[in-house]
């Protein structure tokens, strides 16, 4: 059996997935054997052509439209013992999987997160970065699994952790937070831990506008997953003190503080958006649903 297998989902990844690729080559873990899977999901930019110049990639097509549907693909040929997500936009360090993977050598841990890195260089994208992963470390330290998450662009986890709770559901966006739940409740919070020094530079994330749109999709996928598994966001409070942590552990001025904590407000709106317009039956949709029948 392999030991690793890394999986890398791609959708229209042509202009990323080389520098991807060479990342995952370039690791510098040499002590375990490893396997990288690449599962195209229809891409139409010529993904699969540039996926097989890289002769260590076992490449895969699935035709259902679902990113979810792709890691399953994956995980249903995999054949390492440990399975690594990461996503055809994101660049992982040199130790990265070296890092991400050295939690698994205590059997009590299932899944292990990494840290996800925006590739962006303005200062709303460094300070928002800043931001995450200040939230991920409190969400570990506050052992409520209510709040914990899972992100597949940079998670690795047992195959052991797939056979007991199943793989993921290819339906539904936040699959990964509705896996990690299962994880919880069938292991505890000490089966998951964040390690803030596995890094992935994720390119997608260049501006801060990329960031609130993924905070509205995020806040959408949220309500749905909420009524699946435990989950639920951060209160303001707990926000407050992310935010607090963040600025005394950066060292940021009042200005950054200031400008950090606009943002933050922008973001959250952004989250709660997507959150409000994901209700199946708001009433005010029915309504206007209703009228733009009569009008038609």
């Amino acid at each position: 059996m392999t030991d690793i297998t890394i999986i890398v989902p791609v959708f229209n990844a042509a202009r990323t997935l080389d520098a991807c690729l060479d990342g995952l080559e370039r690791q510098d873990l040499t002590t375990l054997t490893r396997e990288i899977i690449v599962v195209d999901n229809n891409s139409t930019d010529g993904t699969a052509a540039l996926a097989h110049r890289h002769a260590a990639v076992r490449f895969f097509a699935e035709r259902r439209q679902s990113a979810y549907a792709a890691r399953n693909h994956g995980l249903a040929q995999a054949r390492g013992r440990w399975i690594v997500f990461t996503d055809g936009d994101c660049v992982p360090r040199p130790d990265w999987l070296r890092r991400l993977t050295s939690p698994l050598d205590d059997p009590s841990v299932q899944v292990v997160m990494g840290r996800d890195r925006p590739a962006g260089t303005t200062k709303a994208v460094r300070l928002l970065g800043e931001y995450d992963h200040h939230k991920e470390l409190f969400v570990l330290r506050s052992r409520d699994p209510a709040v914990y998450y899972g992100h597949t662009n940079n998670m690795a986890a047992r195959r052991d952790a797939f056979d007991a709770v199943g793989m993921f559901d290819e339906g539904a966006r936040g699959s990964d937070v509705i896996f990690v739940h299962r994880v919880l409740a069938r292991w505890g919070v000490d089966a998951v831990r964040y390690q803030p020094d596995a890094v992935v530079d994720h390119l997608e994330i260049d501006r801060a506008a990329v960031y609130f749109r993924k905070a509205w999709l995020y806040g959408r996928s949220a309500r749905r997953y909420s009524a699946i598994v435990p989950a639920r966001p951060l209160r303001n409070a707990e926000r407050l003190r992310v935010f607090r942590d963040t600025v005394d552990a950066s060292g940021l001025s009042r200005g950054e503080a200031a400008y950090l904590l606009a943002l933050l407000v922008a973001g959250v709106a952004c989250y709660y958006g997507g959150w409000f317009l994901a209700a199946p039956r708001a009433p005010w949709r029915a309504r206007w649903r209703r009228k733009a029948g009569a009008d038609a």
